[in-house]
């Protein structure tokens, strides 16, 4: 008789060293079903939970937390871990404001030991903790948790040839292969890992040999797979592993437990696994959702006949540019959350995702620019950071011709403080020579995309993450740097862009309050600047303050002598879970605080 567990009441994974391997499978199987049923309400991170179920649970029952050390790569597959250390109650707030966060997070809990959120982490985490693990006696076993799209990554790498050179330390590298990232893995590598899939020849061998007999094991691992990369690194490696078998993974767990030395398990999971829906996916469109109705897998957001998300408008203005042009688009493995997606098949060979691989992505596209090529490299705000040398020495430096889409730009609603895409501005608008846009509708961005393509230099375009309408009416025109005066410039002003202009446009009509469009963040457009001379000025941005459009403005302003009083209202810390709105008001750029400004 199977056993029935109250999820809800668990407190601490110990209770699992008790259980058999029924119950395990058993308790399994009744988390992934509380997994689809609360991210069916909250919406989260979907596929990469589902199939991680197994493997998490054998670590708990295998390893103790939060003495052994679990540091979860990208940490958006962390759910069953954090339902084992007594969080289950708190999933009907997860990824809401004061709620449970959607990633692995020290204030929540003892056992969350290391803040990921961006991928390739761990493995470089892990030769810290070890090193620490010296002068610490709390450090016991120190336990990565990868996927295969994490390890391609080059950071990933140096981590592992580092630790593979240690051979006086230990760490266990659970590598989780489910044949995707966010979307589907791509390249070398990914293909090579394919090759370790497909050698069942081994699986089967390896199931014959006792447990005493590694030596023998190993030699037949050798024959089968060849000198593999993990083991030219200096690394222990084995499988590939059923990482949906509880059993076979609690007894590899143990063994690697039990090596001396730096090891790499290779399991193979289901991305997905026990939701049909999720199963069938091949393109990543289960692998973050919204609410949505478990019987049918249909989104309980409704799609609306007069808006689309930014990220599908633009994607619909910039297909008619591969026609036209000799251009590519490159996309650090986020064509489905840009929905670039959609244009693969009729594109297959202009539309190049190189996986997560954000500084390959850039240097590639400066390549192609010296080549007769204008790149459009498509990329999400927060991952943009981590190519900023690269953008900065071969793009910009070189005077390279790349056109950036900088995606989820701006305030970013439920992942958190890895994902907010406020630095994107104070980060790049040092560079010489950059064009930085910022369109309030998908008019604006029809022109800029226009403006990009003759711009011979970098030129980047950012838009948020929400909805805009759908209307291109066509009839817009304008040149590099210029703003507009929505409002005729008045005694008092102010200067947004962006969905923050369609927000606030209404509120403001017959108050004698001027309103600047400032779509181009740089160049700035000295002419309206000027005519602020001695005006009051208010400069509403959803990004860090340091290096803002505001700064930028206060310093030409004092330079100028233009005495203009200005106030600003940014972003000022690192900001948590919140939806959008919520986000608006703690930073002060929502109706009401923009309007209680207005009467200072």
């Amino acid at each position: 008789m199977e056993r029935k567990f109250n999820i809800l009441n668990i407190t601490s994974p110990d209770f699992l060293k008790e259980l058999s391997i029924a119950e395990l499978i058993s308790l399994c199987d009744q988390i992934r079903e509380f997994i689809i049923e609360n991210v069916s309400i909250t919406g989260g991170h979907l596929s990469s939970n589902l199939g991680s179920v197994e493997s998490i649970v054998a670590m708990h029952y295998v390893f103790d937390s939060p003495k052994d050390k679990f540091l979860f790569d990208v940490g958006h597959q962390a759910y069953t871990h954090k339902i084992l250390t007594g969080r289950a109650k708190d999933f009907v707030n997860l990824r809401k404001k004061d709620g449970l966060n959607g990633y692995p997070k020290y204030s929540e809990n003892e056992n969350d030991v290391w803040e990921s959120g961006h991928s390739s982490t761990t493995i470089s985490a892990a030769g810290g903790f070890i090193e620490a693990k010296e002068v610490n006696s709390n450090i016991g076993d120190v336990i990565c948790y990868i996927g295969d799209g994490a390890i391609q990554n080059g950071v990933a790498f140096e981590g592992l040839n580092y630790l593979g050179s240690q051979k006086d330390q230990k760490a266990i590298i659970i590598f989780n292969d489910n044949q995707m990232s966010i979307g589907k893995n791509v390249g070398r590598v990914a293909t090579k890992f394919s090759r370790f899939r497909i050698k069942k020849s081994y699986i089967l061998m390896k199931k014959t040999f006792p447990k005493g007999m590694v030596r023998l094991k190993n030699a037949v691992r050798s024959f089968v797979y060849g000198k593999n990369i993990f083991a030219t690194m200096g690394y222990k490696y084995y499988g590939p592993i059923d990482g949906n078998n509880i059993g076979e993974l609690i007894k590899f767990y143990k063994f690697a437990k039990g090596l001396k030395g730096s090891t790499i398990l290779h399991i193979i999971t289901k991305k997905g696994k026990g939701y049909q829906f999720a199963e069938a996916d091949t393109n990543g469109s289960w692998h973050g959702v919204k609410p949505f109705d478990i019987a049918t897998g249909e989104s309980f957001s409704k799609k609306s006949d007069q808006f689309i998300t930014w990220s599908e408008g633009i994607a619909n203005i910039v297909k008619p540019y591969l026609d036209k042009f000799n251009t590519r688009l490159i996309s650090p493995a986020t064509l489905t959350g840009s929905h670039f997606d959609a244009f693969l098949k009729e594109y297959d060979e202009k539309i190049i995702d190189v996986g997560i691989n954000e500084e390959h992505a850039i240097v590639m596209a400066a390549a192609m620019s010296r080549n007769g090529i204008i790149p459009i490299v498509s990329i999400y705000s927060t991952f943009l950071q981590r190519a900023y040398d690269y953008i900065n020495n071969d793009i910009a430096r070189q005077g390279n011709h790349v056109i950036m889409l900088v995606d989820r730009a701006g305030l970013v609603p439920e992942d958190g403080s890895t994902h907010q895409g406020v630095f994107d501005i104070s980060i790049l608008a040092p560079l010489p020579g950059i064009i930085i846009a910022n369109p309030r509708n998908l008019d604006e961005a029809q022109v800029m995309m226009d403006l990009a393509y003759k711009a011979n230099t970098l030129f980047v375009i950012r838009y948020p993450k929400c909805l805009v309408s759908k209307t291109i009416f066509g009839d817009t025109t304008f040149d590099v740097g210029s703003w507009e005066e929505i409002y005729p410039i008045n005694e008092i002003n102010i200067i947004t862009y962006g969905d923050e202009i369609n927000e606030i446009i209404d509120s403001l009509k017959n108050q004698n309050i001027g309103l600047i469009n400032a779509r181009f963040i740089k160049p700035m457009d000295i002419t309206i600047l000027k005519k602020l001379s001695n005006k009051r000025v208010i400069v509403l941005e959803e990004v860090i303050k340091v290096g803002s459009l505001a700064s930028m403005i206060m310093m030409y302003n004092c330079e100028n002598k233009l005495n203009m009083d200005i106030m600003s209202r940014n972003v000022n810390d690192f900001l948590d879970v919140s939806s959008r709105t919520e986000l608006k008001k703690e930073i002060g750029i929502d109706k009401q605080s923009i309007l209680n400004l207005l009467e200072l």
